[in-house]
């Protein structure tokens, strides 16, 4: 919990209920438009629908930080399809980026690593079950999320060819920061200048004030109560 979540009540500042704080998650929501991906990427994570929802207020930049060992392909895919389809420009962060998330790191508009970031790529896993016929469709399948997956990371600028992704994914493929800029999956290594012009006291466009958490409301302007005499 970060600070006091208030109302405004004919211009002066009430507090809620001293139980009821803002996060840090809010607060970084609404003040810089940073969202986050934290943790294993399910289809339970609906992050992508505010993303939706950020892209309805402006389109200003919003700011993904990124800190997952990876997850499910099809919650990936969502995900990057929403990340393409939004107008407004996706800025990536990326601290600990592992198997699929370190595709959504590379669908960014612009891309940062933390200076001591880890990315990891590898080929999709899984176990088949079944019979003959089966696992002839279990493999297909495979094959198909494993060509969905080069033709994101090619898409998204890794300057390699489609066989030399595919060498280089068979096993797992750590890259420190400045090994997956040149890659192609990052741009830059995060700098205090540059965060601290999102995050700092200075102007950040696309930074909703903090009367968005602080609703206005005027009591002159009720309606009145039914008169039921």
């Amino acid at each position: 919990m970060f600070y006091p979540r208030t109302f405004r009540i004919n211009g002066k500042e009430v507090l809620v209920d001293e139980t009821q704080m803002i996060s840090y998650r809010e607060h970084l929501n609404f003040h810089c438009r940073m969202l986050f991906i934290s943790g294993v990427i399910t289809g339970e994570v609906e992050m992508h629908n505010t993303l939706m929802a950020f892209d309805t207020i402006s389109h200003d930049p919003i700011i993904l930080v990124i800190t997952s060992a990876g997850g499910d392909l099809d919650s990936t895919f969502l995900f990057y399809d929403t990340m393409k389809l939004v107008k407004s420009p996706i800025i990536t962060v990326g601290r600990y980026c592992a198997s699929a998330a370190a595709l959504l790191l590379a669908a960014g508009k612009k891309r940062y690593l933390f200076p001591h970031a880890k990315v990891m790529l590898h080929l999709l896993t899984g176990s088949t079950i079944g019979d003959s016929h089966d696992l002839d469709i279990q493999h297909a399948e495979l094959c198909k999320y494993r060509n969905k997956v080069i033709d994101i990371l090619a898409e998204c600028g890794v300057k390699k060819s489609r066989e030399e992704i595919l060498s280089d994914i068979d096993r797992n493929f750590w890259l420190e920061p400045q090994e997956a800029i040149d890659y192609g999956l990052a741009d830059s290594i995060m700098d205090k200048e540059t965060w601290q012009k999102w995050t700092g006291k200075g102007e950040l466009d696309g930074r909703i004030s903090k009367s968005r958490l602080t609703p206005d409301i005027d009591l002159h302007s009720c309606p009145a109560e039914p008169n039921n005499d």
